[in-house]
This record gives structure tokens, C-alpha cells and sequence, in this order.
């Protein structure tokens, strides 16, 4: 066996104190006191008593040989690594003896390579550095930040530690143009940040916080204050639980518009109000009228009418606006409408009209929100939108959703979400939308339902989308998740699913009607394995608040037929509910289990099944 580097490295000032172990990196055992790299950075900090001071030649010089030595001593740890993976190992006892001491060995090399990092930055020339490297350090460190919140810490950070890096911070405006109002009023941490970005492009969000909702009268006083900026915001994301803020942002663009003051650069606009959905100003909520405080007018045009070229992404979540005189709805790339009665929302004219001059729309969200138009017999030509990617359709009534389908065609849509559709009637609806987006890669499922009266025609639809690969499922039950276990051709469960299962899912094969038929495509046949299912190709779930016992049987059911799930990342809520038995049992059934990603971020796999040409 090669010598152990330890046994020629003597004791350094600056080696790493023990105790304190960190996972190993490629070996199979990790020690119980592990801590993350991260983590022992921190550790190493607090306990380091060295203090910044002017250093001495001398004292320059022992830094020098320290870090020499630390460095040197890395690079032969990681070198001894090598050699001890590269030896032949028989049998199990001298593979789990030789992973202990390459868990040894590379733990050493880490914790030492950490410690050649923290003290060669005592004399690392940061001064000499050219301002245009410095403001490229300066930019990766706080566009890195893994939060919003630590992002504005972060920044305020570096203007505190030395004048030059102080200067070269708040001399970069394009790190202070992404603005998260998130202090008290009246914002003078972010209205600096604001007056710091200069003519840089802004990117606005200003929301109530947890513990408060701010005041209109506090809204007002920042609204005057951004007022001379407002020409160069490209982004404003606004969320207010209250009416009366809301109303007075609305009152601040239509103001701005009308007075003919310097042309806007808003690219994105998102106005959501957060509050109770069914009070809305004039109309009666609980037998009172409600009429916001010192609002006589409620209803604005969208920048007092001016039109806004650059604006290309739209968001309106409880809030409406005079539609027929906003004329900056137009060559959207995304239109997102929520929570809006149908009679506050554009008329029927107006709403095709949006999509009409759009063709470059890749996103179309409707959320209990679409054209002011319940007719089911439509007499106007689709609309084609090629270049639609994502679509969402939530909290319709069965009578409304076949109608909005009507209006467009999209038949590129690679992410598409059925969200809140639970009940009766929703048939024709599933029904036209048989073969009408055959490129789905991404499904959404949340809180919707399948009667046994239409789960051949929900058979037919998701047998209409060879291609999906990654669904995302919520608050489902068997009656719909059963629909992935049968052949979309002859509405036959799979052969191989056993008796007890299909007594689980209490399977029901004799429909009144098995008559439809998906159109006939060079696509569909192309991608389907004998014997034919449901989504061949599925193998990636994120999913959240279904039973584990349905969970576990539909999981095992796909193993079953053939079809297995490779990967499926899953909501801590969801695991805690498991029994360890039956997570065990739901574990050998998925290669991968993984906790579910953050808020509004996407997994690899979205990310790649988007991508793709």
C-alpha cells in the first residue's frame, strides 16, 4: 500500500481541529457527526481568532508558507484517494474497511483544503484587482444568493467592508436594480437601493409582509417617491391583500399615463390582490355594499390609455381594469387572469382580440378568469397561437370550459394544467380536448376528479399525449389515477395488473360507450410499447396530498404493467403521513425519491423536457 501523506505532513498553525467530521464525497459511508462543507467554513470561522490587521513582512511571509504547505498537503491527500479506490477488494469486509479509510482520507483532504482557502484570503491582493474584475466578483456573489432575503443582506454586506469595496459595490448600478420592498415604511433601505441603480432597468416587488399589511396612505407615499423612476421600471410585481392599495397603484399608472410624462419601458406588469375573493367594490358582500375608503372611482385604464410597446408578460389576479380602453394588450408573450367574476372580465370581442395580436404568446394562464362569455355554441374561427408552450386552465364550471377551447388552437403546448375541475359534466369538455395537444411533455393534475361516466373519455385524452414524461399530481384519488392503468385503444385495464388491484381501484371495464377514437397519427403509434397504456413514457412525478395507500397501490401498478416510475419528488407533508412499512414498501416500487423542489422552482427534468427542440 502507498505510504499515508499523513505520516509526512507535520503540524501546521493552520491545520484543521478534529472533531468534526464532513460527508464523504463519493464514498458510500458517511460518519455520524457529518457535517456539510458549508457548514464547517462556519465552524472553522468562529472558532479562528485571527483578527484583520495591517500585516508585517514577516507576518506576510509565515501566511505564505502556511498556505504552501496547506496546499501541498490537499493535493497529496486527494492524490492518496486515488490510490486507495484503485485497489482490488474481494470480499464484502475488506470493501466496507477500505471505504472507512477513504472516508478518512478524503474528509482530511476537504478540511484541509478549506483551511488553505480561509487563510490565503488574508493575503490575497484584493485592492490591485482591476475595478472591472472586482465588479464581476462583486456581481456573482450577490446573484448567487440562494434567497431574495439573503441577496439584499448580501449587498448591504459589501458595503461594509472596506471603502474600495464599498465604492466599487454602489458604483455598479445593475446590483441594485432588483428591488424587493421587504422593510417598514417609509422603504429607506430600498428607496436607496432604488436611487443607487440610477437609469439602470427596475425590476419591482412590493407586497405585504407576514406580520403586516401596509396602509394605502403608506402605499401612497411610495408610489409619489418611484413616481420619477417609473419611466425606466421594466418590472413591477405588486400584491396587496387590501382594495384600497391596489386601487391606488391602478390610480398611479392611470395618473402617469394621462399627464403625458416620459414614455414607459414595462416589459412585465403583475397585479394580484391577495384578499377575499368575493368582495369586490360596489357590489354587495354579505348584504353590505362594499365601496374601498377614499376611492369614488374604481375602474382605470391600464396607463390612462397610453400604449406600452416593451410590455410583453401581463398578470391580473383579482383585479380588474377598463379593458376596452388599455391598449398595451397586445403582442404578449404571457397573459395570466385570476380570480375575476366573469362580468368584470374582457368582453368576449375583447378577449379574442388580446390573442388575436399576439401570435408570440407562450403562455396563456385562466384561472376562474376568461372571456365575459358563457355561450356554448361559439361562431367565431379559432385563433391560432403556434408558439404556445404553457397553458393553464383552473376553477371553471363544466359549462364554460368547452367554450373557452373553442376560441384558440395551440397545438405546440408542451405544459399543460388542469387544476379545480371536480364534479359532474366536465365530459364534453375532455372530449374536445381528445388529440388537441399531442406535444404535452409536462401535466398538471390538482384537485380534479374523474365519475366513472367519463373515464373512457379521460382514457382517450391521456392516451392522446404520447409524449408526457413528468406529471405533477395533487389531491387526487383513485378514480382518476386509475385512467393511467388501461389501454387508451380498446379501454381495456393492462393485462398484467393483477385481481387485487384492480379491486383497489375498484376498476370498472363495462362502459355504456367506448365509441371514441383518438385521430390517427404517425405520433401515437410510434412511441407506444405492445401492450398499449396510458403514457408510455411517464416515469417523473412531483406530487403532494394524495393517500399514501393510493399512492403506494399506483406506483407499484405502473411497476406492474411495465411502465415504472424512475424518479418522483415528493412534499415532506406527504412522506410524514407514510407508515414506515408502507414507505418502504412505496420506496422499492421508485428508483428515486426525492423531497419536493422549492416554491416556483422547476426540477432538471422540467427544465430539460422544456428545452427540448
Amino acid at each position: 500500500m502507498a505510504s499515508d501523506p499523513s505520516t509526512n505532513a507535520g503540524p501546521s498553525r493552520a491545520s484543521p481541529s478534529s472533531g468534526t467530521d464532513l460527508p464523504s464525497q463519493g464514498s458510500s459511508r458517511t460518519a455520524p457527526q457529518s457535517v456539510t462543507p458549508e457548514q464547517y467554513i462556519h465552524i472553522r470561522l468562529e472558532q479562528d481568532s485571527w483578527k484583520p490587521h495591517p500585516l508585517s513582512p514577516e507576518e506576510i511571509q509565515d501566511i505564505r508558507q502556511q498556505c504552501s504547505k496547506l496546499f501541498t498537503d490537499s493535493l497529496r491527500r486527494h492524490a492518496y484517494v486515488g490510490i486507495l479506490k484503485a485497489q482490488p477488494v474481494t470480499t464484502a469486509e475488506q470493501r466496507e474497511r477500505l471505504a472507512l479509510v477513504v472516508h478518512k482520507y478524503e474528509v482530511d483532504a476537504i478540511k484541509t483544503y478549506i483551511s488553505y482557502h480561509l487563510i490565503f484570503w488574508r493575503i490575497f491582493r484584493f485592492h490591485d484587482l482591476p475595478m472591472e474584475i472586482l465588479s464581476n466578483i462583486i456581481r456573482f456573489v450577490v446573484w448567487s444568493a440562494p434567497s431574495p432575503q439573503i441577496g439584499i443582506r448580501w449587498r448591504l454586506h459589501l458595503t461594509w467592508v472596506s471603502r474600495y469595496l464599498r465604492h466599487a459595490a454602489i458604483s455598479d448600478p445593475t446590483l441594485w436594480n432588483a428591488i424587493w420592498f421587504r422593510d417598514n415604511p417609509p422603504f429607506e433601505r430600498s428607496l436607496a437601493f432604488v436611487e443607487r441603480s440610477r437609469t439602470c432597468p427596475l425590476d419591482l416587488r412590493i407586497n405585504d409582509t407576514p406580520t403586516r399589511r401596509f396602509t394605502d396612505q403608506e402605499v401612497c407615499a411610495l408610489l409619489k417617491a418611484l413616481t420619477p423612476h417609473l419611466h425606466h421600471v421594466r418590472m413591477l410585481i405588486i400584491l396587496f391583500e387590501d382594495w384600497e392599495p391596489i386601487l391606488s397603484v391602478l390610480k398611479w399608472l392611470n395618473d402617469y399615463g394621462r399627464e403625458g410624462l416620459r414614455p414607459l419601458t414595462m416589459e412585465r406588469f403583475e397585479i394580484h390582490r391577495t384578499g377575499n375573493p368575493y368582495l369586490w367594490p360596489g357590489l354587495a358582500w354579505r348584504g353590505t355594499k362594499f365601496d374601498p375608503v377614499d376611492h369614488s372611482v374604481s375602474l382605470y385604464a391600464l396607463f390612462g390609455g397610453r400604449h406600452v410597446s416593451e410590455l410583453k408578460y401581463f398578470t391580473m389576479s383579482g383585479v380588474y381594469i377598463d379593458w376596452v380602453n388599455t391598449p398595451s394588450l397586445e403582442n404578449l408573450t404571457a397573459l395570466d387572469l385570476r380570480r375575476i367574476p366573469l362580468e368584470l372580465c374582457p368582453s368576449l370581442p375583447r378577449f379574442r382580440e388580446i390573442l388575436a395580436s399576439s401570435p408570440m404568446l407562450t403562455k396563456l394562464s385562466l384561472d376562474g378568469a376568461g372571456p365575459a362569455s358563457n355561450t356554448t355554441v361559439n361562431t367565431y374561427p379559432a385563433i391560432n397561437l403556434p408558439h404556445l408552450h404553457t397553458l393553464v386552465l383552473a376553477n371553471f364550471v363544466a359549462s364554460f370550459t368547452k367554450s373557452i377551447l373553442s376560441h384558440f388552437t395551440a397545438s405546440n403546448v408542451r405544459d399543460l394544467t388542469i387544476m379545480n375541475f371536480k364534479g359532474l359534466g366536465y365530459g364534453p369538455f375532455y372530449e374536445i380536448m381528445i388529440g388537441r395537444f399531442q406535444k404535452v411533455k409536462l401535466l398538471t393534475l390538482h384537485t380534479t376528479t374523474c365519475p366513472i361516466d367519463i373515464l373512457p373519455v379521460m382514457i382517450k385524452w391521456l392516451g392522446s399525449m404520447p409524449l408526457l414524461a413528468y406529471a405533477r399530481l395533487s389531491a387526487l384519488e383513485r378514480d382518476i389515477l386509475q385512467a393511467f392503468l388501461f389501454d387508451p385503444d380498446t379501454i381495456k385495464v393492462h393485462p398484467d395488473l393483477p385481481p387485487s388491484l384492480r379491486a383497489s381501484f375498484r376498476i370498472v371495464e363495462d362502459f355504456t360507450s367506448t365509441d371514441l377514437a383518438v385521430p390517427p397519427t404517425e405520433a401515437l403509434e410510434s412511441v407506444r410499447p405492445k401492450p398499449h397504456i396510458v403514457s408510455p413514457r411517464l416515469n417523473v412525478l412531483e406530487v403532494q396530498m394524495i393517500p399514501p395507500d393510493v399512492f403506494g397501490e399506483f406506483v407499484l401498478a405502473r411497476k406492474l404493467c411495465g411502465v415504472p416510475i424512475r424518479k418522483t419528488y415528493m412534499s415532506q407533508t406527504m412522506a410524514i403521513n407514510f407508515a414506515p412499512p408502507a414507505f418502504a414498501d412505496m420506496k422499492e416500487n421508485i428508483d428515486t425519491l426525492i423531497p419536493v423542489v422549492g416554491f416556483g422552482a422547476k426540477t432538471q427534468e422540467e427544465e430539460e423536457l422544456l428545452n427540448e427542440p
